[in-house]
């Protein structure tokens, strides 16, 4: 995950580095408020921010209007603006009051978007920022095309997916397909589980393709 760090000297992002690995959360500081709001931000996961209030409010506003990244924020002001009460949204915005609950908010928040973005069955995970399928320690050699159909396919489980849908979907991503290149990302994909005996995706003739692997044993 990909983190925006909006921070004063000795902040929040030495800590993130030293509890969680850099190649899962990597941060990103900013030091200037004028660099944050130049940034692309869809291309993070949270966003925090430990500045003063009047310019933290600012900053609020500006990100409130662009995205719906989630925000951490703490300032040096306790009692809420009526701003404040008008995005007290906890899936958008935390305010913290102190800087134990600033850390203590952030760590937590990390961990539950970090965990989200791993797939697991079992013995068998999927990280899905990386790309990376693992059966145990062992990693599956799927290309980004393939491990897309497999998010595609895992994330509408319990239902066939159709070629003409999982195209779209792939091309949503910027992952240009047709309907025959998905046919053959299908037979790579089952050709690599094939090495660990497992059999994740199912045909259903003239309808397309259903994920059937709920989990995974050693």
């Amino acid at each position: 995950m990909k983190i925006a760090s909006m921070e004063y000297e000795n902040g929040i992002s030495s800590l993130l580095n030293a509890n969680f690995d850099k190649n899962e959360v990597v941060v990103k500081k900013f030091s200037k408020f004028e660099e944050l709001i130049l940034e692309d931000l869809s291309e993070f996961d949270l966003i925090l921010v430990d500045m003063t209030y009047t310019r933290c409010i600012e900053l609020i506003q500006y990100l409130k209007q662009s995205t719906k990244v989630p925000v951490i924020y703490l300032t040096d002001r306790y009692k809420k603006s009526p701003y404040e009460a008008q995005i007290d949204d906890q899936d958008f915005i935390i305010h913290s009051y102190t800087r134990e609950e600033f850390v203590r908010y952030t760590l937590n928040k990390v961990e539950e978007i970090n965990n989200s973005k791993i797939i697991s069955f079992g013995f068998c995970s999927m990280e899905v920022d990386n790309g990376i399928f693992r059966i145990g320690n062992d990693i599956l050699n799927l290309t980004k095309s393939e491990i897309e159909v497999c998010i595609i396919l895992i994330r509408n489980m319990g239902r066939t997916v159709s070629k003409e849908e999982i195209v779209e979907e792939m091309n949503k991503k910027g992952l240009t397909t047709t309907d025959r290149s998905v046919r053959e990302h299908i037979r790579k994909i089952r050709l690599e589980f094939d090495k660990v005996n497992l059999h994740p995706i199912k045909t259903v003739r003239g309808e397309g393709y259903a994920w059937v692997l709920e989990s995974c044993e050693v």
